[in-house]
């Protein structure tokens, strides 16, 4: 059994992404602590990257609003292992974010 499970909302699709079949069952990726190694996609239009991007800062700020935005305590009696788990997607979601951000800004 795998011992980090991603999901989410999925992306927008491209039309020059037709074909591509991401969700493909022979596609294969490896995650490691702080980065995820996926098959290369093309990379989205300036458009694609900033809806994306606004995906991504709504994720980010939900997960920390439930990490300390309501100060309910939950993120210190969640225990080290989920502190550990929700702090990794968070730097995920952050690090996506800035890359989307760069390619948004290219327009």
């Amino acid at each position: 059994m795998a011992k980090r499970i991603m999901a989410g909302r999925s992306t927008p699709q491209s039309s020059r992404r037709s074909g591509s079949g991401s969700g493909s069952s022979n596609s294969s990726s490896t995650t490691t602590r702080g980065t995820t190694t996926k098959p290369t996609a093309p990379t989205p239009t300036p458009d694609e990257a900033r809806e994306l991007l606004e995906i991504k800062l709504t994720q980010l700020n939900s997960l920390l609003w439930c990490c300390y935005g309501d100060g309910n305590g939950w993120f210190e009696e969640a225990g080290e292992k989920h502190r550990d788990n929700m702090l990794w997607i968070a730097a995920d979601l952050a690090r996506e974010a800035e890359m989307l951000l760069e390619i948004s800004s290219r327009a």
